[in-house]
C-alpha cells in the first residue's frame, strides 16, 4: 500500500513540475522559429523556367483577338474567326467601293513560343488582287500591336508572342495552336 502512495505522490509531483516547465517553454520561445523563410522562396527559380500553364479554346482566344482589333483600329472593319484554320475578315475601300476580303491563314508554333500565320488563301471581293498588295494593305490600315509583324513579300503574320507586354520578369510562349482539334496552349515562363 505504501508503494502506492509514493508511484501517486511522484507522479503528481512529476505532474506538477511539467505543467509550469511546459507553459513557459511555450511562453518564452521564438515562434517564428518553425516560420517559412521567405527569403528562400524563389531562390531556385531559373530563368526560361515554365511556371503554368494555360489551355483555351478557340472561342476564348477568338474574343480576346477581336477585342484587341477594335480598340486598335476602332474605324476599320476587321476581325477574325478560328474555325479549322485562321480566318481573318474585313473590307476596305478601294475606287470608291467597298471591298470584302477574306485571308485564311495556316497557323505555325515556331521553336522559340511565337506563332506564325501563313497566308493559305485569299479572297478579295471578286478581283484577282496579289497577296503581297493585301497583306501591304492590312499593314497600313492596321495598327497592329509591336508584337505582331505583318510581311507582305511572305504573305503572312508574326504574332511575336514572347515579346507581348507582360508583368516584370515573365514571358508567354505558345506551345500548341491546333484549331481542329480545339486545342491552345500557351505558358508562362521566368525571364530573370
Amino acid at each position: 500500500m505504501r508503494n502506492r502512495w509514493r508511484t501517486a505522490f511522484f507522479i503528481l509531483l512529476l505532474l506538477t513540475l511539467a505543467i509550469p516547465v511546459t507553459v513557459g517553454v511555450l511562453l518564452f520561445t521564438d515562434p517564428k522559429a518553425n516560420e517559412l523563410d521567405r527569403s528562400q522562396l524563389g531562390s531556385d527559380v531559373t530563368a526560361n523556367q515554365k511556371l503554368l500553364s494555360i489551355h483555351t479554346e478557340k472561342e476564348q482566344v477568338e474574343d480576346l483577338i477581336n477585342q484587341e482589333l477594335r480598340k486598335k483600329a476602332p474605324n476599320v472593319n476587321v476581325y477574325v474567326n478560328l474555325r479549322d484554320e485562321a480566318v481573318l475578315n474585313g473590307s476596305f475601300v478601294a475606287f470608291n467601293q467597298e471591298l470584302p476580303y477574306q485571308i485564311i491563314f495556316e497557323p505555325e508554333v515556331m521553336e522559340n513560343g511565337d506563332l506564325l500565320l501563313k497566308e493559305k488563301d485569299i479572297q478579295v471581293g471578286r478581283f484577282p488582287l496579289p497577296g503581297d498588295e493585301v497583306f501591304t494593305l492590312l499593314k497600313n490600315t492596321i495598327d497592329f500591336p509591336d508584337w505582331v509583324d505583318v510581311y507582305p513579300s511572305d504573305e503572312s503574320i508574326l504574332m511575336k508572342i514572347t515579346e507581348m507586354k507582360t508583368k516584370p520578369g515573365y514571358a508567354i510562349k505558345t506551345e500548341k495552336f491546333d484549331l481542329k482539334k480545339n486545342s491552345i496552349q500557351f505558358g508562362v515562363y521566368t525571364t530573370k
